[in-house]
């Protein structure tokens, strides 16, 4: 969980997701440091976190977060309601055709 930066706008909305996700069981860390943006991408990369969930100005417009994938760097915006059952399945069936990144990339738009 990455905010674009400590806005007071986005934060909360950062919160409300994270919160979200450890109550579905899924293991997420939150990273709400200073650091810029690719900074912080790298950080999770390095740890192999396979999917990383921002907020950032267009969230509190139009309630969509960016969803990237570590190993194609690819990004799509997803509905903020819907992003942590979406990261569930993606971690849960990594080896399912049924849920896939592919899938995801055609539901939602790119980045």
């Amino acid at each position: 969980m990455l905010g674009l930066s400590s806005n007071d706008q986005l934060m909360p909305i950062v919160y409300e997701i994270h919160e979200e996700m450890r109550k579905m069981g899924v293991n997420c860390r939150l990273d709400d440091s200073a650091a810029n943006i690719g900074k912080r991408y790298a950080r999770m990369d390095e740890i192999g976190v396979p999917f990383a969930v921002t907020v950032d100005f267009q969230s509190c417009q139009d309630g969509t977060v960016t969803l990237r994938e570590r190993d194609s760097m690819e990004q799509v915006r997803v509905p903020k309601e819907e992003v942590p059952q979406l990261v569930r399945s993606l971690c849960e069936a990594r080896e399912s055709p049924d849920v896939s990144w592919a899938a995801a990339k055609e539901r939602y738009p790119s980045v």
